[in-house]
């Protein structure tokens, strides 16, 4: 049914087919978390390193500008000069921040790469279908994220400037550095709050995305009966095709009793045909058909039709019927009992010649 209730998780088979779509599990708050929290970081190990760089190209270049006489090489000079400076700061910045960029959606999609996504789709175009998804479910939830996150950084920032607000006053008589070292721990405080926002965001907004992503996958008993159907076959259709298989199998036995030595059984529920033929590789007696109830009566019919020896054995019909199968020679326990029985076919055949 089409308004079938989904409440069975999703299968593997499911989830590998929407993985195939390009539809995987993944938070872009956790993306953004580790992208500034990773410039951060390396800003705080290299950032001092990068920063005396260019101090001392300010110094070499203030410094060289009296010297030189030659207004052509030294504005070359600077522009490589420059140059160089650039790649050596902006540079590690741009490739770490690709990196982070990157990184996250890599281990979240675990390398997915699906030109699914990237097919054109009509129904992209279709008005109805935009604004349905503007107040949707994760539309609200967006929006309701990113409002807690303006409402927390603000209240950060009041609360830290409330809270420092006579300290700043004090520093109207403090010396320059001291100014400086005060607005930087400042600074590091803020950031520092800030990351443990950005990382309670992220981990919140990974749990949702979870639960929203199951929720999607999620398959009615119909769907999954259905996918059963695809994977194993019809029941009905693997019903028929096994009885079709016995019948065959039935067929090409129930030929074989006609050439069979003795028919033992007990009286109507059991049947079991052998064959010893000392010409062929078999050392002893081998199970050409065997049946129960209305099998074994087709195969004492079939016996009688053809002129097989019939015998009753109870013991001997059961127990061959439960250790042998079909085309198997008869075990060593069963050689003195069958002995005797061929011996009565033998002594019966040559009676009739």
């Amino acid at each position: 049914m089409a308004g079938e209730e989904k409440t069975e998780k999703a299968t593997p088979k499911k989830r590998k087919d929407t993985r195939k779509k390009g539809e995987v599990l993944q938070s872009k708050e956790v993306a953004v978390a580790v992208f500034v929290v990773g410039i951060f970081a390396f800003l705080a190990i290299f950032g001092n390193y990068m920063f005396q760089m260019l101090l001392n190209f300010m110094e070499q270049s203030m410094s060289s500008i009296d010297k030189t006489g030659n207004t052509v090489e030294f504005a070359m000079s600077v522009f490589w000069k420059v140059a160089i400076i650039c790649i050596c700061t902006v540079g590690p910045i741009l490739a770490v921040g690709v990196v982070l960029s990157v990184l996250p959606v890599i281990v979240q999609t675990k390398g997915l790469f699906s030109m699914e996504a990237m097919k054109p789709k009509f129904s992209r175009l279709n008005p109805f279908t935009g604004i349905k998804r503007l107040f949707s479910m994760q539309a609200l939830v967006g929006l309701v994220k990113g409002l807690i996150e303006i409402i927390v950084v603000v209240a950060i920032l009041y609360f830290q400037v409330m809270d420092r607000i006579n300290e700043f006053k004090k520093l109207i008589d403090t010396d320059v550095i001291k100014i400086v070292a005060y607005i930087s721990e400042t600074a590091m405080s803020l950031i520092v709050t800030i990351f443990v926002m950005l990382v309670f965001v992220a981990a919140a907004d990974y749990v949702f995305q979870w639960w929203s992503f199951e929720k999607k996958l999620k398959m009615s008993k119909q769907e999954v009966k259905d996918e059963y159907k695809q994977l194993e076959g019809d029941p009905q259709i693997k019903g028929k095709i096994k009885r079709k298989q016995q019948e065959m199998a039935q067929q090409r036995m129930m030929q074989e009793v006609p050439s069979a030595d003795v028919v033992v059984r007990n009286p109507t529920h059991y049947a079991v045909a052998l064959k010893y033929d000392r010409k062929t590789a078999y050392r002893a007696p081998v199970v050409v058909a065997k049946g129960t109830d209305a099998l074994a009566l087709r195969i004492v019919a079939v016996a009688q039709e053809h002129n097989v020896y019939i015998t009753e054995n109870r013991p001997l019909a059961r127990g061959l019927y439960e250790a042998v199968d079909i085309g198997q020679e008869i075990p060593r326990e069963f050689y003195t009992a069958v002995a005797e029985v061929l011996a009565m076919v033998y002594e019966e055949q040559h009676k009739r010649l």
